[in-house]
């Protein structure tokens, strides 16, 4: 079996602003201090695990928390830009709370997500767009690497997709997204390819 832990990365000022940060890498996107605390909580909740290997998003905010779990963690990082958060095209960047009072219809009533086909529609990527490169990278580590447990640092959203992948579950917004330093374990095993999600955004042990 291959074992696939997703931890979603820190807080960042954005998440605090409300601001969409999709593929955005600047620094209204790195950590707080909160963000960087939460990191180092989780690098010692897992400092006992063994993982073969450290995957990571490329871009600065999942770096950081990368390099708060290598800090604990006899691992050396990877980066692939397939694990990137999902591309908000026209809404990159753009302050949540206000898309949602000019746009209501464009986000779900109780989680406040956007729905599915919405990112599309504004020139970002939907969920089948992320599952499709995700799912990519996951047959790659799968194949080459089928009885490895892999830690996967990411994103709300990329972690949210693939989950729904793992269930071969329509794009909803009943699942929410994960939150901050959470952690996601999903099995796929190698010989029948069935996929398994084992837990979703655990994180009171570190809270």
């Amino acid at each position: 079996m291959t074992t696939f832990d997703w931890v979603r990365h820190g807080q960042t000022q954005a998440n605090v602003d409300q601001i969409m940060q999709g593929q955005l890498d600047s620094a209204v996107t790195h950590l707080t201090v909160n963000g960087l605390q939460q990191a180092e909580r989780l690098a010692q909740w897992l400092s006992n695990s063994h993982y073969d290997q450290l995957v990571s998003s490329p871009l600065h905010r999942t770096r950081q928390t990368t390099a708060a779990l290598t800090a604990t963690l006899d691992v050396l990082p990877q980066f692939d830009d397939r694990l990137m958060e999902a591309d908000y095209g026209q809404w990159t960047g753009a302050n949540f709370q206000g898309l949602r009072a000019q746009q209501p219809a464009d986000f779900d009533a109780l989680t406040g997500e956007a729905l599915p086909d919405t990112l599309a529609a504004v020139g970002g990527e939907t969920y089948l767009d992320v599952q499709r490169r995700v799912g990519q990278w996951l047959a790659e580590e799968v194949v080459d690497h089928p009885n490895d447990h892999i830690l996967v640092v990411s994103h709300g959203l990329t972690i949210k997709a693939t989950a729904l992948l793992m269930l071969a579950a329509p794009a909803t917004t009943a699942l929410p997204e994960p939150s901050n330093t959470s952690l996601t374990r999903m099995v796929i095993d190698p010989v029948t390819g069935q996929r398994y999600l084992r837990s979703y955004a655990v994180s009171g042990q570190f809270r």
